[in-house]
């Protein structure tokens, strides 16, 4: 049961997390795996931010997606839980679940009701399986079998993607030039970024300059709070508290005690 004691924390800094790249066979279709075990002490409400991406997920509450998140989320996980996953390329996930990504932004959907008996018996499956590890195994066989039948992700947004989450010397990357370089209106990239992010081009490049901030966040501890604003792409240090307590539920300050701790 949670505490008064009850805080607040980073999934980063929540117990033990640990990323490995995917198969070979579906690096086409997946970033990479993952593992987090909470210890079976844990009392605080774990805040998972958004990245633009969305996961397959197993843990002993079921066998879910989870869809793109516009702030942090919230999931109810429970002291000395493990969860495994695979987190799909940007853009990847609607040939997978056959949905525009819209339809399951801010939620997490059981995949048994996206994939109907297929799901139902992956899901079974892995609730026979002995570990996360094993259950893993499992899961990636599943999906590389599963792969041979899904086209690989659109270029285009795997470019989108690729070009917000950049930031160029001169000047940050702007949703007019990558309409420009797709050969898209802004309308069309609009609803292309929503198919496939489940929101436009404008709420992706914020999460990712949010995601460019955490990264120099994690290898630059010493450096001001202002010059890390900058070199994120936020006009000053202002603009950066703004978007981050409100992308994160956390005031940067925090995010980087978490982060050192």
């Amino acid at each position: 049961m949670k505490t008064g004691r009850e805080k607040m924390v980073m999934a980063a800094s929540a117990g033990t997390y640990s990323e490995q790249p995917p198969p070979a066979a579906l690096a086409t279709h997946f970033r990479c795996t993952w593992s987090h075990s909470l210890p079976a002490d844990f009392e605080n409400r774990v805040a998972v931010v958004p990245d633009g991406c969305s996961d397959i997920l197993w843990s002993s509450q079921g066998l879910f997606v989870a869809g793109p998140d516009r702030t942090a989320a919230f999931p109810p996980l429970q002291a000395g839980e493990t969860v495994v996953g695979i987190r799909f390329q940007p853009g990847a996930a609607a040939r997978w679940l056959n949905l525009s990504m819209a339809e399951i932004t801010g939620e997490t959907v059981a995949l048994p009701d996206l994939w109907g008996a297929d799901g139902r018996e992956l899901h079974e499956r892995l609730s026979e399986t002995g570990s996360a590890a094993e259950g893993l195994a499992l899961l990636q066989a599943v999906l590389t079998r599963r792969a041979a039948r899904v086209t690989a992700p659109a270029g285009d947004m795997s470019h989108a993607f690729e070009h917000l989450a950049r930031k160029s010397n001169e000047r940050p990357q702007t949703i007019e030039t990558l309409a420009r370089a797709l050969g898209y209106g802004e309308r069309t990239l609009r609803r292309r970024c929503l198919d496939h992010f489940g929101y436009g081009p404008k709420t992706l490049a914020r999460i990712l300059r949010f995601q460019r901030f955490l990264s120099l966040l994690k290898t630059n501890q010493p450096q001001p709070m202002a010059l890390l604003a900058l070199e994120a792409g936020y006009a000053d240090q202002a603009h950066m508290c703004r978007e981050v307590q409100m992308l994160a539920g956390l005031p940067p300050a925090e995010i980087r005690q978490q982060l050192a701790a």
